[in-house]
């Protein structure tokens, strides 16, 4: 009976040993393959017959033959007067009356305000008495000098006195001409600076007065587009609403803004009757001629390295290339780019995943 005790120690011992020996000989197991793996597949990898060549990178591509499109140079302005004229009395008085309201569309010559000529009237009597007398005693003067009782230059003296009163004459005459401050051509009294009763002096400002027929539409043209204009060429304005206007280049700056780096363009466009104000928004096109180009969504442009924007395509080889963008026109959300191949296979999906110089895989899709 004693050496049961001890039989059931050394089956305990065996059991726990044998348990002991087998986790130990998976963790072996499992710490070798965890260490030993990199190793494992570095040498697989190194091995051509154990592994094949990753596959290429696959896009889609469409192929595109370049058209022949009119190039336009653009740019964004508005409406604006094609004078904007400030008008001055050119006597002193008292405004008397104002011819027109504000806004009011006038004819060349029509009324716009009136000075009191009172004073100038009375002044112009007085150069006319005057005038009466140096013509008298000039007709006197003659015989008076064919006797010899006055001199030569006593008569040379009458014939100045009469030149002096005869000028004082129309100087008046031109004062009370300028009573009447007139419209100098067609167009609209924008703003009156005066009312009546108001005393103005020789340059004092009465009225602004605006001219929007033909309306004019400035804005400014990159260095790349400008050596294209010339004064003249034809243009077309678009207005918000959809409204074309024809014109013509008036202006063509030859310096650029040191701000914008742009050049100031000038274009004149029809309002018959000055329907349109100034001051709306358009969008001015002016042909310069034909260009080959591609037409492509705008939304498969990207940057290069360097930050330049341009198109992605795959040559015969399957090797993607990067083509600088130079847009001839915008349409919506497509593009038109020239300096281009005639022929191209354009990626349209895909390309913000490869590279220039990658190869790829091609699958084509067919030109909408």
């Amino acid at each position: 009976m004693s050496q049961k005790p001890t039989s059931d120690r050394a089956r305990f011992i065996r059991t726990w040993g044998l348990a002991a020996l087998i986790a130990g000989l998976l963790l072996i197991w499992m710490l070798s393959g965890l260490f030993g793996g990199d190793d494992a597949q570095s040498a697989s990898s190194q091995n051509p017959a154990s592994t094949s060549e990753e596959a290429a990178f696959t896009v889609l591509a469409e192929d595109q033959r370049s058209e022949s499109v009119e190039r336009t140079v653009r740019f964004s302005g508005d409406t604006e007067p094609a004078q904007v004229i400030q008008l001055a009395a050119q006597v002193e008085g008292e405004v008397q009356q104002l011819g027109t309201t504000e806004g009011a569309r006038l004819e060349a010559g029509a009324l716009i305000a009136r000075i009191d000529g009172r004073d100038l009237q009375a002044r112009k009597a007085r150069a006319q008495a005057l005038v009466h007398q140096r013509e008298l005693e000039h007709t006197a003067a003659k015989p008076l000098r064919n006797s010899g009782v006055i001199t030569e230059a006593d008569l040379a003296q009458a014939v100045a006195n009469l030149q002096a009163a005869r000028a004082e004459l129309r100087n008046n005459e031109l004062q009370l001409s300028n009573l009447q401050i007139k419209a100098p051509t067609r167009g609209i009294l924008e703003h009156f600076a005066v009312e009546p009763g108001d005393f103005v002096k020789v340059g004092s400002a009465v009225a602004t007065f605006i001219v929007n027929d033909p309306l004019l539409i400035s804005g400014g043209v990159n260095e790349n587009d400008i050596e294209k204009l010339r004064i003249g060429m034809p243009a077309i304005a678009t207005l918000n609403d959809g409204r074309e206007l024809n014109g013509k280049v008036r202006f063509v700056s030859s310096r650029a803004d040191q701000q914008t780096r742009t050049f100031t363009v000038e274009v004149q466009v029809d309002n018959a009757g000055a329907a349109i104000p100034a001051g709306l928004s358009a969008k001015v096109k002016i042909p310069v001629g034909q260009v080959q180009a591609h037409k492509v969504p705008s939304s498969l442009l990207s940057l290069d390295d360097d930050g330049r924007l341009g198109l992605k395509s795959v040559d015969d080889a399957g090797v993607v290339r990067f083509h600088l963008a130079n847009i001839v026109r915008a349409d919506g959300d497509a593009v038109w780019l020239s300096d281009l191949p005639e022929q191209l296979r354009v990626i349209t999906r895909g390309q913000g995943f490869v590279q220039p110089g990658e190869a790829v895989q091609v699958q084509l899709e067919a030109a909408e």
